[in-house]
This record gives structure tokens, sequence and C-alpha cells, in this order.
């Protein structure tokens, strides 16, 4: 039996579980979607990252208790919010590869941008390992929050993400906002929880 033909673009690969048909062009566009927006972000968080570090440590050294309190800083809500955000995105610019990238660009700055800072100042203002592994928790916390809207609704896990999808289906922007609001007020609050919860194990820092 022939196999059917290829369209242009397509490349043909057999794997130990059978024949996968690629298409090229389709790997071309998702580089550009991702890892492109994803090296500008990344460059231009950076290049800021340092200059707010820079006038962190300047803030710091004049009111030293700014250091602690910069820790409730929800930087985390912000930047795990912005994936319920896309359709927004695509309401402005439209859809296409030009919304994607924006949207995967955002998202990446807006967690390069605090993590290049915060990398920045523990080289001037060393955390407790403590104080380390609640910001870890406390980004996988928030970051949970959003994955389970984008995902629990797609399997039927409910959650807020049904609201926001309902109302994308329906065009009901009611809905879209409820759901969107839910997320993040819950992402807001574990942040802020476990922004409080760093400060205090701090406490004995110089």
């Amino acid at each position: 039996m022939c196999d059917p033909p290829l369209a242009p673009g397509q490349e043909r690969f057999f794997m130990p579980l059978g024949e996968v048909v690629v298409d090229v062009s389709i790997l071309i566009q998702h580089v550009l979607v991702s890892l492109l927006p994803w090296l500008i972000a990344v460059l231009l968080a950076a290049g800021l990252g340092i200059l707010w570090a820079s006038v962190a440590r300047s803030l710091f050294s004049r009111v030293s208790a700014l250091r602690r309190a910069s820790a409730l800083l929800p930087w985390r809500t912000v930047a795990v919010s912005l994936p319920l955000l896309t359709p927004f995105v695509a309401a402005r610019v439209g859809l296409g590869p030009t919304a994607a990238g924006i949207a995967v660009g955002l998202f990446v700055f807006l967690f390069a941008l605090p993590l290049s800072v915060v990398v920045r100042l523990e080289k001037w203002y060393p955390s407790p390992p403590r104080v380390r592994f609640i910001g870890g928790v406390r980004t996988l916390a928030a970051a949970s929050v959003t994955v389970a809207a984008v995902a629990a609704p797609t399997v039927g896990g409910g959650g807020a993400g049904v609201l926001f999808f309902e109302g994308m289906r329906a065009l009901d922007h009611g809905r879209v906002c409820g759901g969107f609001s839910a997320a993040v007020i819950l992402a807001l609050l574990i942040d802020l929880a476990l922004g409080a919860a760093q400060m205090l194990f701090s406490w004995d820092e110089p």
C-alpha cells in the first residue's frame, strides 16, 4: 500500500511506534512565536534588571526596612496571570503569530525581569536558605493557580477557568472577567501570604 503524498514543507520520519509526519513550516512558526520572543524578552529583562537592582540597592542602603518589605511585591501574580490575558491581547492586535509572540514575550519578560533583579540583589544581600525555599514555593503556588485555570477545564476539572472559557466561547465578557478575577485574586492572596512568610523568616538578617 502506497503512502499518501506529503504536502509541501512536510517531512516523514519513522519512529519505533510508527510513522510521524512533521510539517517543517509549523516547527519554524513555533520557533518564531516562542524562542524569538523569549530571546528578546530575556535580553531586555537582563538589562533592565541590572539597572533596577542598582536602584533598589541604593534605596535599601538608605532605608533598610525596604529590603524586607520588598518581599511583599506580588510580581509572581502579575507574571503568572498573563497567560489568561492572551485573549485580550488578541482582541487588540488580532489573531495570529503576532498576538502569540506578544503574549509569550510579555510572559517571559514579566518573569525574567524580577528574577534578574532578585539574582543581582542576592549577591549583595544573601538570603537564608529557608527564605529562598519559601520564594520557590511561592512561585510554584502562584503558577499552579493559573495552570489549574487553563488546564482543569479542558479535562472536566472545574474551577475558575470554566467561567473563563465559557465566557470566551459565548463572547460573554462578564464571565471572562469573572473567571480571570477569581484566579488572579486567589493567586494574589497566596503570593502575599507566602511573601509575609518570607518577611517573617528573614527577621534575623543583618
